[in-house]
């Protein structure tokens, strides 16, 4: 009989010990801190020879982001953006560019996608969120790329730092391709996945639903 079995196995199980050890920790034994410091990486290569790439997810919303800044968002088994896994090109997924008014030069918040080097770069990945600073002619660019652990919801802020002495004129455009299909019908026919996504723009809210 099955349930026998399993009742005689049950019986087998030695109990849990009602004590607990307060012995010291042993002196290889991590600390806090430590873990802290292995869960903190810093990558100012946007182009590394082997890819960096980090996972923001509250188990219902995933964002995957890489040291150049490209990526893309999941949500119940949906593409939310058009991301694709390339070795050759670093070029997918939202960004943020950056163009002066006074002169017309134009470049990105992140690595990608305008793909110029900046005066210095750097990648900061931890378990809370995704950084991203660089400096271009004395325009420091802080993007923080986060996921909310109660709702599923994506969350990206860019911080501008003018270090020089005149006046900048900056002007922001963000860009994104939204698919909201499975990864893989995506991949087999992205034109005609284009066809079904409808946009609405929202101006009283400032936002464009998809």
């Amino acid at each position: 009989d099955p349930r026998l079995q399993a009742h005689q196995l049950l019986l087998q199980e030695r109990p849990a010990p009602a004590t607990t050890s307060l012995a010291e920790p042993a002196a290889d034994a991590p600390d806090s801190r430590s873990i802290a410091e292995q869960t903190l990486r810093v990558v100012t290569d946007p182009l590394p020879a082997a890819p960096e790439v980090h996972l923001l997810s509250n188990g219902r919303y995933h964002v995957l982001v890489t040291a150049a800044g490209s990526g893309g968002a999941r949500w119940n088994g949906l593409a939310v953006t058009r991301w694709r896994e390339d070795p050759t090109t670093d070029a997918w997924g939202p960004c943020l560019w950056l163009r002066d008014l006074d002169d017309g030069r134009v470049w990105s918040a992140t690595h990608y996608p305008s793909q110029a080097r900046a005066e210095s770069y750097e990648a900061v990945f931890t378990q809370a969120k995704a950084e991203y600073r660089r400096v271009d002619r004395g325009i420091l660019a802080h993007t923080e790329v986060a996921v909310s652990p109660e709702d599923d919801v994506e969350l990206r802020r860019l911080t501008l730092t003018n270090r020089g002495d005149e006046e900048r004129r900056i002007e922001l455009t963000t860009y994104a391709e939204p698919i909201l299909a499975p990864a893989a019908a995506d991949l087999a026919h992205p034109a005609f996945s284009n066809l079904f996504v409808e946009t609405e723009a929202l101006p009283e809210a400032e936002a464009i639903l998809a």
